[in-house]
């Protein structure tokens, strides 16, 4: 391994051995090879810890926690052995293409103020379903804060950052592991815009061992709040407006459900009146057309559907029972955020 990576990828994990394995496999076959691997496995129970001390691979550096203690401690602890100039945190379960931290690596460099990349990704299952979500058609300087504000989130592999610009905000806030990346980012964009990669950068993988939280919109929207009281009266005004925008949007989409589908277009122009910049962005144009087109139409949503593949299967998602209160504190209610932790590294380094 190069004493000086360029880029540093870090795997936090638990208990997904089979998964884990394709996914460090996805990193191995990187064109890019300036890289190292930090992998975190957060006191598995399974034979993670000894599959990972049997690698025989110097750009590999696998750790461990005796004690569980949730993706976002992992994630921090590899940020600080990062050695990286730059990091891409990816979870246990998904998947790079062969050309993602290269296209990642040059788009930072030919950005040199951008604090970070997003990129397109492929959602799909076990069942053969996909589908591309793409931003856009060329590489851009982007504005993400008002998405962000709206309701999209890159999720974690989609985006390269600037290791000293996530060591300045001080990594993930620990304080939550639910929507812990909707926190990150909206920290991250009010320091500038970010680079849209149309290239392909991630393979998101979709199965029955994920779960998400009864009351996400309510979480996320709490979160969203949080950060806009930050803000001074002349920023907050524009940011409270899009909040409003997508309170219609989720009105729209419940009418829809319902299949009321005169109400839910109403919902959905409102949501246009308010924010009509919606439907120039790249990012979350998808999100408010196909419903509408849906509504009209009848028509399924205008997603990127690969050829021969099978429509996703979304229903294996498990939802989660527990009332999610009023809070987006950590889902895990042995977790005790303050706590010591530890973690070795696997000798041999």
């Amino acid at each position: 391994m190069s004493r000086n990576p360029t880029i540093s990828i870090i795997i936090p994990t638990h208990n997904r051995r089979r998964l884990l394995q394709e996914t460090v496999e996805s990193v191995l076959a990187q064109t890019y090879r300036n890289w190292e691997l930090l992998v975190i496995d957060d006191a598995s129970t399974d034979e993670t810890w000894s599959w990972l001390r049997g690698l025989q691979n110097a750009q590999v550096r696998p750790f461990r926690f005796e004690e569980h203690r949730e993706r976002t401690q992992a994630r921090n602890f590899g940020l600080e052995a990062a050695k990286g100039e730059f990091v891409l945190f990816l979870d246990d379960d998904d998947l790079l293409p062969a050309a993602a931290l290269q296209a990642h690596w040059e788009a930072l460099q030919k950005y040199p103020v951008a604090p970070g990349t997003a990129g397109s990704f492929i959602m799909f299952d076990e069942n053969g379903g996909r589908q591309a979500i793409r931003y856009g058609w060329r590489r851009k300087l982007y504005d993400l804060w008002p998405d962000l504000l709206f309701g999209h989130i890159p999720v974690s592999g989609q985006s390269l950052f600037r290791t000293q610009v996530i060591k300045a905000m001080h990594g993930w806030d620990t304080d939550y592991n639910i929507c812990e990346d909707h926190v990150l980012w909206l920290k991250l964009s009010q320091l500038g815009r970010i680079v849209l990669l149309p290239d392909i950068v991630l393979h998101y993988r979709l199965h029955g061992g994920q779960w998400r939280p009864r009351k996400l919109w309510q979480l996320m929207t709490k979160i969203r709040k949080r950060a806009i009281k930050k803000l001074d009266a002349k920023q907050r005004a524009p940011a409270e407006k899009i909040l409003q925008a997508r309170e219609f949007f989720r009105a729209g989409e419940k009418h829809y459900a319902a299949g009321e589908t005169a109400k839910a277009l109403q919902a959905y122009l409102q949501t246009m009146r308010l924010l009509p910049g919606v439907l120039l962005s790249p990012v979350t144009r998808r999100m408010l057309v196909s419903p509408m087109l849906k509504c009209l139409i009848g028509g399924r949503p205008v997603i990127e559907r690969l050829p021969g593949r099978k429509s996703l299967e979304f229903s294996s998602l498990r939802l989660d029972n527990r009332d999610d209160e009023t809070d987006t504190r950590s889902a895990d209610t042995n977790v005790q955020p303050q706590a010591r932790w530890h973690a070795i590294e696997s000798p041999g380094e």
